[in-house]
């Protein structure tokens, strides 16, 4: 009897492990190419949203310092400025004079209170003329933004190294414009109590309102030339600069850092990775530099 042979067809154990492998292997070096280029991506636009936030920030001043009202026989149209420099980054501060947009809301506030007091005179107009202070601040909640009475102050650097740097996250550039022109009444003032005066030396009541411009500031610093030198602070008060350079530099609030790179391992003045620097010359009108 003559036996017959067949040949079973199939895959043997080597080979099923053997594709398995190669699938494997396929599998995650396409994972890791979909992953690097997400993460690309969400880095390219991270990036360019802090560009475009910076540059929000800067138009700011840029269309302030453009329409700058200086004078340097009045006190009330002088510079006030103050450098701040900080371990972790600069901090200053800077107001002057300058023509704003009207807010309607102040002729809705002028015509209410008028005819709460039987008052039937024509309301004027409000001067455009205001004082803005720009200045580094701790950030605060939207619920606090929104009491006018409060404020936040100046932030005074405390970090020392070897600290969580997660304050240095919560730091913003605010804008404050008020109606009185006076800086001791409104800088100085501000600073040394952290709030604004209500009335001004006459009584008349003062009109202010703060605006976070961009947060997770770690870098604001400005730099004053005239025709000889930059200064880091401009101080004079018979002249006026030329020019007005700011550096703003920036993090993503939103980025996950890992616990190592949340602390102050870099040098004094040294930037964290990471952070988004952009700066900006402002040349003065020739109006504020007449003599």
């Amino acid at each position: 009897m003559n036996l017959i042979k067949k040949r079973e067809s199939g895959l043997t154990l080597v080979e099923m492990l053997t594709a398995v492998s190669v699938i494997i292997i396929l599998g995650g070096a396409s994972y890791a190419v979909f992953n690097t280029a997400i993460n690309t991506y969400h880095l390219a636009e991270s990036k360019l949203i802090q560009a475009q936030r910076v540059r929000f920030a800067l138009d700011h001043i840029s269309t302030d310092l453009s329409q700058i009202q200086a004078d340097t026989s009045d006190e009330m149209l002088t510079i006030f400025s103050q450098d701040s420099p900080t371990a972790a980054g600069d901090t200053d501060i800077l107001s002057f004079v300058t023509l704003v947009k009207t807010d309607p809301e102040l002729f809705a506030e002028q015509l209410r209170v008028r005819k709460s007091t039987m008052q039937t005179t024509q309301t004027l107009p409000l001067s455009d003329v205001r004082r803005v202070v720009y200045y580094v601040g701790q950030k605060i909640p939207l619920e606090m933004r929104q009491n006018e009475t409060f404020i936040p102050p100046p932030y005074t650097a405390s970090e020392v190294p070897g600290q969580n740097a997660s304050e240095e996250e919560a730091l913003t550039l605010y804008r404050i414009v008020t109606t009185s022109l006076d800086p001791e009444l409104v800088v100085d003032a501000f600073m040394n109590s952290g709030s604004i005066p209500q009335v001004d030396d006459s009584g008349a009541p003062i009109h202010f309102e703060v605006s976070p411009l961009i947060n997770g500031v770690v870098n604001f610093d400005l730099k004053y030339y005239d025709a000889e030198a930059p200064y880091e602070s401009w101080t004079q008060t018979d002249a006026i600069p030329l020019v007005v350079q700011i550096l703003l530099s920036v993090i993503d609030e939103e980025a996950k850092q890992t616990a190592e790179s949340q602390t102050y391992t870099r040098a004094p003045g040294e930037l964290p990775p990471g952070a988004l620097t952009q700066s900006i010359m402002v040349h003065l009108p020739p109006s504020a530099n007449a003599e």
